[in-house]
């Protein structure tokens, strides 16, 4: 995808938030410093302008989700910055280091925000909705169709209207459902050199309502990469055999049959999950099993003395905490646990890659509801990393935050 964006257009915004790499680079002369390079030529340059007027971008995704149009809305603001302690801005997810390290580097080269955290609100009575809606009726002023996504932007200047969503927001939580590292990168910088660059008490957020139509979340699979497979983890020969073994002590085992279509499992996964909790444990050659969890209180014995126990009843946390960690010894909150793991939202890709040998098994999983999502939010709980997906992803470029 990076390669393809490049060659699309010379000032496509990957360039700025996703450089290339190449063996020369140095510490001067390195993906980050050409980011901040480019940006700053783009602006010098009338590529990027900076709007003249203080405003709000109403942004419009519209696509089909399970063979129906859906719309979902929002707008792009700057959110001002504070711990998540304080109970305002509310994360779901722990984040990955690494990921966190290379948007540090990017935001401390560049200082600007070029990709929008996703943040959530609720608007039961779509007060917000009605007043983004007279805009939307008028022509966009950028308009443009990626994977199957039509998106729409427009401006609003209106100070009346401007004041009455910044109001909208004094007692609102805002729930962040994508972009915890972006958020996160953005506190840290904002700590460290506010002093010196006070305009990056804001980060850039995109808005929308969680009590509107359109919001949907995919599940993301877990492929899973041990050294040696499972033959080097629990004995040369008897890898599969001794893993499933300690799977029934969790686990309904049901076989799938052989070679079977990653739809049809999907769909007997779906049918399982609205009994309880429920996973597709994948392996090469098509074989499959169906893993529905006995027990959520068999995972008590085996959780962190930390962990509240209401969030035994998420089925990400139960594959995490009794497949990965305690049967396969994959902590994915060690820099060691997260190698052997990649998080795939294209099921049938992840099966593939078990296939070509990439991979030695995938769990599939269902969509983690967002009723739990804000649940565990409001509470300060967080899920397991990569834990949603909200479809479709934000286009990035649209709208940039530089801190001046």
């Amino acid at each position: 995808m990076q390669e393809a964006l490049y060659a699309k257009n010379p000032h496509n915004v990957v360039r700025l938030i996703l450089g290339k790499q190449f063996p020369e680079d140095s510490a001067t002369d390195n993906r980050y410093t050409r980011s901040a390079r480019d940006f700053k030529e783009w602006r010098r340059r009338g590529v990027l302008n900076k709007d003249n007027a203080s405003s709000f971008y109403v942004y419009s995704q519209e696509y089909e989700y399970e063979g129906q149009k859906v719309v979902r809305n929002g707008f792009f603001a700057r959110v001002g910055l504070e711990e998540f302690s304080r109970g305002n801005i509310c994360p779901h997810e722990f984040t990955l280091a690494k990921a966190k390290q290379d948007r540090a580097q990017l935001i401390r080269a560049c200082r600007a925000n070029f990709s929008p955290v996703f943040g959530l609100f609720s608007d039961p009575s779509r007060q917000v909705d009605a007043r983004l809606q007279p805009i939307m009726n008028t022509d966009p002023i950028g308009e443009v169709t990626a994977d199957g996504v039509l998106n729409r932007l427009w401006r609003i200047t209106d100070p009346e209207t401007l004041e009455f969503l910044s109001a909208s927001f004094a007692d609102k939580k805002v729930y962040i459902a994508d972009g915890h590292h972006r958020y996160e990168t953005a506190l840290g910088y904002w700590q460290e050199y506010g002093q010196e660059v006070p305009e990056s008490r804001w980060v850039l957020m995109f808005l929308t309502n969680l009590d509107a139509e359109g919001l949907a979340i995919y599940p993301i699979h877990r492929q899973v990469k041990l050294d040696g497979g499972l033959d080097g983890r629990f004995g040369a020969g008897s890898g599969r055999q001794t893993f499933e073994s300690r799977l029934r002590e969790f686990f309904d085992i049901e076989p799938q049959p052989k070679n079977a279509g990653t739809q049809e499992l999907l769909d007997a996964l779906s049918q399982a999950g609205q009994g309880g909790i429920a996973f597709a444990a994948c392996f090469g050659g098509g074989d499959a099993l169906l893993l529905k969890l006995k027990d959520p209180k068999g995972v008590i014995p085996h959780m962190p003395k930390d962990d509240p126990q209401e969030i035994i009843h998420l089925g990400v946390y139960q594959l995490h905490t009794l497949a990965l960690n305690h049967i396969l010894g994959v902590d994915t909150k060690t820099p060691e646990g997260q190698a052997c793991m990649n998080y795939n939202v294209r099921s049938e890709e992840a099966r593939k890659q078990v296939d070509e040998g990439l991979y030695d098994l995938v769990f599939l999983m269902n969509p983690t509801p967002i009723e739990q999502v804000r649940a565990m939010a409001e509470k300060g709980i967080r899920l397991p990393q990569k834990a949603t997906y909200f479809y479709p992803k934000l286009l990035s470029g649209l709208v940039i935050n530089p801190f001046e």
